[in-house]
């Protein structure tokens, strides 16, 4: 667990990385995300032979991205909230099974000011415990403002 930094601490933290508590992924967490995604119904037969049955979906990774990094900070939220600005890159590198213990890190790479708070921009990296190559890496932009203060462009 580490500090979620203040206002005035935030710019110092590029080149920050934090490692987060290791999680697994399940079959019933597939199918909550199958369900909740829509998945089972654009597959509903599952007719796709090929795709191997205990593979973890792509775009449920990407999912955990925030829950996870929440995870890593614990109950320290600091003095800043935040909301979700986008995604640059995200390449599925290598394969997640259920059971696989997945290692989560989150890299500080650059911090913008915007409006009154900023847009901060992470490499996420999950990489399957022993493994040599990371199972998924996103440049995940996160748009980080002073608890009390709201976005410019929020509709009343």
């Amino acid at each position: 667990m580490t500090h979620a930094p203040s206002s005035e601490e935030t710019p110092a933290t590029v080149g920050q990385v934090i490692t987060g508590e290791p999680f697994v992924v399940t079959r019933e967490d597939s199918d909550q995300f199958e369900s909740g995604t829509w998945v089972d119904r654009a597959y509903p037969e599952d007719d796709i032979p090929e795709f191997p049955e205990d593979l973890v979906e792509g775009f449920h990774l990407l999912a955990l991205v925030d829950p996870v990094l929440q995870f890593a900070l614990g109950d320290d939220r600091g003095a800043m909230w935040g909301l979700n600005y986008g995604l640059d890159k995200v390449r599925f590198v290598s394969q997640v099974h259920f059971g696989d213990r997945v290692i989560p890190t989150f890299e500080t790479l650059a911090i913008e000011p915007k409006d009154g708070g900023f847009k901060v921009l992470r490499r996420c990296t999950f990489t399957v415990e022993g493994a040599e190559r990371p199972a998924m890496v996103a440049d995940w932009w996160g748009y980080q403002l002073p608890r009390g203060v709201v976005e410019k462009t929020r509709r009343s």
